[in-house]
């Protein structure tokens, strides 16, 4: 995990975005949708939900929350909203939650430590 003492290093920027990118073309990838549909500002439930696990994610992994919105074009708010809302489900829907952590270990160890500073 990245270094809480650097995390706000600008010169950290752009590998932050990167990670960022790869980790939702991955989750994408996994619900067969389109990067460039969830990076759009669609409130279609099948483009929000992949949208928000990417979310919640990269705040559970330590990313800030402007990092987070500003590499998916977002309000810098609507991110604890989602990692609540991702949360949430999680905890009524057993099924929900399985698929989250499933793809938060992969992202962690094949996109985070991969890239590690």
């Amino acid at each position: 995990m990245m270094s809480c003492l650097y995390r706000n290093d600008a010169r950290l920027r752009p590998a932050r975005k990167r990670m960022m990118r790869e980790m939702l073309e991955y989750v994408c990838n996994y619900y067969e949708t389109e990067v460039e549909a969830v990076l759009s500002y669609s409130r279609q439930a099948r483009l929000i939900w992949p949208r928000h696990v990417v979310m919640a994610i990269a705040a559970a992994n330590g990313f800030t929350s402007s990092t987070i919105a500003e590499a998916l074009n977002r309000e810098r708010t609507l991110v604890s909203y989602a990692h609540a809302s991702v949360r949430g489900q999680c905890d009524v829907y057993p099924v929900v939650a399985r698929e989250v952590k499933k793809l938060a270990i992969y992202i962690r160890e094949n996109i985070i430590e991969k890239n590690e500073l």
